[in-house]
């Protein structure tokens, strides 16, 4: 709720309190700093929640204290109240906030170089600017792993048993990547992740807590997830799906707001929200259907070297995603837009014991997602150029001020 709250509150400040041109009245048109001021309440009101959580936190990891000392497991001192909401902070919202921050200033600057090189607003440059902005963007998002892992507190995970089975798990299914890392949480997250599209700078990060708590072939199954990821593009079809659906959604309310008469801001107002539904239902449907598709991998990676998918195998899996959800606090039957619940992904591993493993009916699924994706970008693409270059011939063009990015 929290997140909600805060987007909330951020809109209310900059559209109805007008905090942006507050803080460009104060300190100037600076690069990000005004943006940045701007958002600092909904920061702050997010640092407040992580704050009000702390005695929640500290009394279960309290109620767990015995029990880690009782299996042998490492204990953590818990942090202070401000060292708690620190790390949340660093652990959770800078994988969305590095990015983001450093998106919006590249599109910033790309303006202010519009503006100052005096480039005429013809048909050409309405196709190429965008393009710069979004190949600037996707070096932004190749570029961040390498950061990210130093923001985060990770350290190389040493020779040993662990990793050679990782590097193994990685190149039995020809996935390279550049490290695998311990991420130091002070046990207070039992996670994983992969991060980087490129393969000299992608990273499998696990969590100390995740190492601490789960058996030795429930890492596996937790690492081969991960690897799922990779191994199947999901990252990259996941982008393409969005950019179709945002694409083929904005082609066609521009269309039909044209054929209605609808004036610019009517077009606006409707196509955003269109467009922010269209993206969210796909985000939510393609996101979930990846994350089968990575259980199913790793039930059919412990299977091997049979050929249909052992009870044992999928148990692994299944009983990793319930130790997870269990230590974290989260329960079984918790939806997710993303992940959808652990309840039904076990259901769904359960079902899989004894399928063959090179047909599982998940891989047709996301096979399909991939053919809808390409067919709908490509046509989105159309429809997007196109309707750029029929809206202002060039002849008809005024000399206008580019519009700065946080304006638009």
């Amino acid at each position: 709720w929290a997140r909600f709250a805060a987007l909330g509150w951020h809109i209310v400040c900059i559209f109805v309190l007008g905090g942006l041109g507050l803080a460009r009245r104060i300190t100037g048109d600076l690069v990000l700093v005004d943006e940045l001021i701007a958002a600092a309440p909904a920061f702050a009101l997010l640092l407040w929640s992580y704050r009000a959580l702390y005695p929640i936190e500290k009394r279960i990891r309290a109620a767990s204290l015995m029990r880690d000392l009782d299996e042998g497991r490492p204990v953590y001192a818990f942090p202070s109240r401000r060292r708690y909401v620190l790390s949340i902070a660093r652990n959770n919202l800078s994988i969305m906030a590095l990015p983001l921050v450093l998106i919006l200033g590249w599109a910033e600057l790309l303006d202010r170089a519009v503006l100052r090189l005096d480039i005429p607003p013809t048909d050409s440059a309405a196709l190429i600017v965008p393009g710069v902005q979004l190949a600037g963007a996707l070096a932004i998002f190749a570029l961040v792993p390498p950061l990210m892992v130093r923001v985060w507190d990770t350290v190389r995970i040493p020779p040993g048993e662990l990793r050679d089975g990782l590097e193994d798990l990685a190149r039995a299914h020809r996935v390279r990547v550049r490290d695998f890392l311990v991420w130091r949480t002070g046990g207070m997250m039992l996670n994983a992740a992969v991060i980087g599209l490129i393969p000299r700078l992608r990273y499998i990060v696990l969590t100390d807590a995740l190492l601490d708590h789960l058996p030795e072939r429930e890492v596996e199954a937790v690492a081969a997830h991960e690897v799922a990821h990779v191994r199947h593009h999901h990252m990259v079809w996941l982008a393409v799906s969005v950019l179709a659906a945002a694409m083929l959604l904005g082609g066609a309310v521009s269309a039909g707001s044209r054929s209605a008469g609808l004036g610019v801001s009517a077009e606006t107002w409707i196509g955003g929200g269109v467009i922010l539904a269209g993206v969210l239902l796909t985000l939510g449907v393609v996101s979930r259907r990846f994350e089968w598709q990575a259980d199913a991998f790793a039930a059919r990676h412990l299977s091997r070297p049979g050929t249909v998918i052992t009870e044992q195998a999928a148990s692994a899996m299944s009983d990793a995603l319930a130790r997870v959800s269990g230590l974290n606090g989260i329960p079984e039957s918790k939806f997710t837009w993303r992940h959808g619940s652990i309840a039904a992904r076990r259901r769904r591993l359960d079902a899989l014991v004894g399928a063959p493993a090179g047909r599982l009916g998940i891989d047709r699924q996301v096979r399909l997602i991939r053919v809808l994706a390409a067919a709908g970008f490509l046509a989105g693409l159309v429809l997007t150029v196109g309707g750029s270059v029929d809206k202002t011939p060039a002849s008809d063009v005024t000399p206008h001020r580019p519009i700065p990015y946080a304006e638009r």
